[in-house]
């Protein structure tokens, strides 16, 4: 178990690198952020060296079916809290809308093996909903989703090692990350929001911000959708990688774009005033869409 589960790591590193930095755009900077110790590649080695399974990776449960799935819990928060704090070591983590007057969280997992068992748990104390999970997984993994029916006065998500989703859900402050993992946010109202990944991809679509959002990723690709009429001010950098920008994006909204070396910066404006958005990729690829008016 432990040569596979070394051999698989290697395997995804070797995979993701090559995807994104084929050829020598790369360059001695993003090495240096690669595998420095403390940096990319150390950090997320030791998520994965703390785990005896990396299942988590090898399915998206939605697509391949329900049939996988061998237990559902669920529990409905008693109070109303205005403060919501959602984490997990290992696990995929999905806040959403919902209807009614209380939160509810629903965790299921899943295997492939014939007689699983169950690996993962989580607690309710107050509005802080932490999921657990057993030393050896043994082919299992799972999802815990927070059903809540009303705005926040904060939302704060963390995953360690899986997959953070974010839709439909007003917080008066956001903050998200996904250590090992994508994190996806979409159709979300806020003032404020602090997103950032470590290793992965991060989707930014259909948000309303009034006041700041900051994006973060160390290594992987972060895609933004644009507001689609509100006035906003964005600066990105890109330290090794490269800035596509819709070419629907009127050159009016332009201001110092720069692409050159193994990077690219810039910055966009539409109207004076409006939320601030700042965009920083250390490691991979910025897109920016226009989006739909």
């Amino acid at each position: 178990m432990k040569k596979a589960m070394i051999i698989t790591t290697v395997l995804l590193v070797v995979s993701f690198i090559t995807t994104l930095c084929l050829g020598a755009a790369l360059g001695s900077q993003g090495l240096r952020a690669l595998f420095r110790d403390g940096g990319i590649v150390d950090r997320w080695s030791q998520n994965i060296s703390d785990r005896a399974d990396v299942s988590l990776y090898d399915a998206d449960w939605d697509e391949e079916g329900r049939q996988y799935m061998f237990q559902s819990d669920s529990a409905t928060l008693e109070d109303t809290p205005d403060a919501l704090t959602v984490t997990a070591n290992v696990g995929n983590i999905r806040v959403r809308t919902s209807t009614g007057e209380a939160i509810k969280v629903v965790l299921e997992q899943y295997s492939r093996r014939s007689n699983p068992t169950s690996k993962y748990d989580f607690t309710v104390e107050g509005g802080d909903i932490v999921l657990t999970a057993a030393d050896e997984l043994d082919g299992t993994t799972a999802t815990m989703t927070v059903y809540v029916p009303y705005a926040l006065a904060s939302l704060s998500v963390k995953t360690a090692l899986g997959d953070v989703e974010i839709t439909d859900v007003s917080a008066r402050t956001l903050t998200a990350q996904a250590d090992t993992g994508e994190l996806d946010v979409e159709r979300v109202t806020t003032d404020t929001a602090e997103l950032r990944v470590v290793l992965g991809d991060m989707d930014i679509s259909g948000v309303q911000i009034t006041q700041s959002l900051t994006a973060e990723n160390a290594c992987g690709d972060i895609s933004l959708d644009l507001p689609a009429s509100a006035p906003f001010t964005l600066s990105y950098t890109v330290e090794t990688g490269s800035a596509d920008l819709d070419e629907e994006i009127p050159t009016e909204w332009l201001r110092n774009v720069q692409r050159g070396g193994v990077g690219a910066s810039g910055t966009l404006q539409r109207d004076t005033g409006g939320a601030q958005y700042t965009v920083h990729v250390t490691l991979g690829d910025f897109e920016l869409d226009r989006g739909i008016d």
